[in-house]
């Protein structure tokens, strides 16, 4: 840095030009001696800055060229602080410029190693909120959940169970008493032991939350018969139990983390939180993590937010509006590869005609861990509380509503959305249709709320269109997902049409369960009576159905809430792997993000 401030002096002389100066002229600009002068142009000619072309005898004309303008030399240093993981200096170099620094991350994210430590780099959009299990999270805050946390036993996408921080489970014949036996050693990331009684005490307090009373309504109690041995009584049988247990939601943390604010969660999973903050969220592997040890050794997400402003030039001047302030390095790295170079340049069609059938096999299961649809939905939600729409309007509405068209109104199609037109809340579940009928008669006035998200924004504006070729006057009103939470919890949902989304986690056929069952949007927007049913129908499929069953069980209660207008499923997600570009041939997990802890680089 030092060096810099001595060739920012030289910069007013002219940059990629010859120059033709004394040694005592070049000594004046750079307020120092002939000696030290010429000292300081070796080191900057060694490092490629400048040329320097000395002429024999005093006071002799000699060559220099400076190569490199003020803000290009400023992003290569810097560039170079953040591959040895100086951010702060890299900052510092680039004037404190957030866009700047923003557009430095993105175009050298991926993964490096430093002194022999793996460093995964990525950047994000936004900010993740606090990463707790209580409190109601995101898709991406959920995924930084299974990073952060274990839980009791682990439920994957077809409902086998399977050991987490308990080794053994059983229940009885009766199903109503669950017993988990916990691992010998395990420790949360500040070092406190985990045991049977700590764990008894925090799902204890989770039993006083708003957000946990639907689920744990049947629970009892739960003890620690030993140091090592959690018993859960039921009032209800309850085959899949593990399951529930198994979501995020019943992450195992500390009993007083419920009651703090710190944004520096202490959990119990393969990473520990280093630091979270507004700029980024940095995780650890977590060294004393019972099971195998994160192949990562450290995970920086910076958050930067996409800019639409105009470009900043090297040079300094501003140019043509793009999304970026800065232009990408040239040196921009993929660090990760699943195919090689001559496969990327091929197309996919072109590489499965030439592929025997072990090769077809591979890259069709690349792609499979690069996209995937989602197991959720973007669905319409009528508010029968409070609306003033009819079962007869429902019926019409539910067919004129119709995925591709609203995508029309608002001219985009589902490819540009990264869409697929839904026919029920689950792509795996059967296609449920509606025939349009004679049109009926509307009200005068209609509003939608939804979360104010893209793709929901979208569906919001293609609605309204669609309802105002109606002749219906509508509003639209976009919650944040933290405003849209108030709202629930107060009871407060007043609009006529509510947008939302779901996304089940890796313990797919529990949270599809506690999605209809517990979701408190639906109990907000639902009739009581309509509540109840839907509650009595799930309590039967808890008591005598087994985990793996739960899809089909549930599938005609889903169908059965379409076809009676309860709500209009629109869109599932067609997600493709986040960092795609940096991190290829790692797998997608549920929530689009990379499994990070499985990410590795050659030495």
């Amino acid at each position: 840095m030092k060096l810099f401030r001595y060739y920012s002096r030289l910069i007013p002389l002219g940059v990629k030009e010859e120059l033709s100066l004394t040694l005592s002229e070049v000594a004046d600009k750079l307020s120092s001696s002939l000696r030290h002068a010429r000292n300081l142009l070796g080191q900057m000619q060694t490092v490629n800055w400048l040329t320097w072309q000395p002429s024999v005898g005093r006071n002799q004309r000699s060559i220099l060229t400076l190569h490199l303008g003020l803000k290009e030399l400023q992003q290569i240093i810097a560039l170079q602080f953040v591959e040895a993981g100086y951010y702060d200096k890299a900052l510092e170099m680039l004037d404190g410029n957030q866009q700047w620094f923003g557009s430095l991350l993105k175009d050298t994210s991926g993964a490096t190693q430093r002194s022999g430590e793996l460093h995964l780099q990525l950047t994000y959009y936004r900010p993740f909120s606090r990463i707790v299990p209580h409190e109601p999270q995101r898709n991406s805050e959920r995924f930084f959940l299974r990073q952060i946390y274990s839980c009791l036993v682990r439920c994957d996408a077809d409902g086998n169970i399977a050991a987490d921080l308990a080794h053994h489970w059983q229940h009885d014949s009766t199903g109503t008493c669950w017993k988990f036996y916990l691992r010998r050693g395990l420790t949360f990331h500040d070092g406190s032991e985990i045991t049977a009684p700590l764990i008894a005490q925090l799902i204890t307090q989770l039993q006083h939350q708003t957000t946990y009373q639907q689920d744990l309504a049947h629970l009892a109690s739960v003890t620690a018969t030993r140091e090592h041995t959690l018993v859960f009584e039921l009032t209800q049988a309850d085959l899949g139990f593990a399951g529930l247990l198994a979501d995020p939601k019943y992450s195992i943390q500390p009993p007083n983390q419920l009651s703090t604010s710190s944004k520096r969660a202490i959990g119990s999973g393969p990473f520990q939180v280093v630091s979270h903050t507004k700029e980024k969220l940095h995780l650890q592997a977590f060294p004393h993590y019972y099971a195998c040890r994160a192949l990562t050794d450290e995970v920086t997400i910076w958050h930067v937010p996409t800019f639409k402003k105009k470009k900043l030039t090297l040079d300094g001047e501003a140019s043509t509006v793009i999304n970026d302030d800065f232009p990408e390095l040239p040196t921009c790295r993929q660090y990760l590869q699943c195919l090689d170079s001559n496969q990327v340049e091929g197309s996919a069609s072109d590489a499965h005609r030439g592929a025997s059938e072990y090769d077809q096999a591979s890259i069709m299961q690349s792609e499979m861990q690069r996209a995937l649809l989602e197991h959720g939905c973007v669905y319409l939600v009528f508010n029968q509380r409070q609306s003033v729409l009819t079962e007869e309007q429902r019926h019409w509405l539910r067919a004129y509503l119709a995925p591709r068209e609203i995508l029309q109104a608002v001219g985009t199609t589902e490819d540009l959305q990264g869409l697929q037109a839904a026919t029920n809340l689950l792509p795996i579940w059967t296609a449920v249709y509606t025939p349009l009928t004679h049109a009926c008669p509307l009200p005068k006035k209609l509003s939608i709320a939804y979360y104010d998200q893209g793709d929901l924004r979208n569906a919001a504006q293609g609605i309204a269109k669609l309802l105002e070729d109606k002749g219906v006057e509508t509003s639209t009103i976009g919650y944040s997902y933290e405003q849209l939470q108030v709202q629930i919890r107060a009871d407060s949902v007043r609009e006529d049409l509510v947008l939302t989304s779901t996304s089940l986690d890796d313990n797919r056929p529990a949270s599809a369960f506690r999605w209809l069952y517990a979701d408190p949007l639906l109990n907000n927007l639902l009739l009581t009576a309509q509540r109840e049913w839907l509650t009595t129908q799930l309590v039967s499929i808890r008591e005598t159905t087994q985990l793996d069953a739960y899809l089909s069980a549930i599938e005609p209660l889903a169908t059965a809430m379409i076809n009676a207008s309860w709500l209009v499923p629109l869109y599932h997600h067609k997600q493709t792997l986040r960092f795609q570009d940096v991190l290829q041939g790692v797998a997608i997990t549920n929530w689009g993000w990379p499994e990070i802890k499985d990410v590795w680089i050659e030495n």
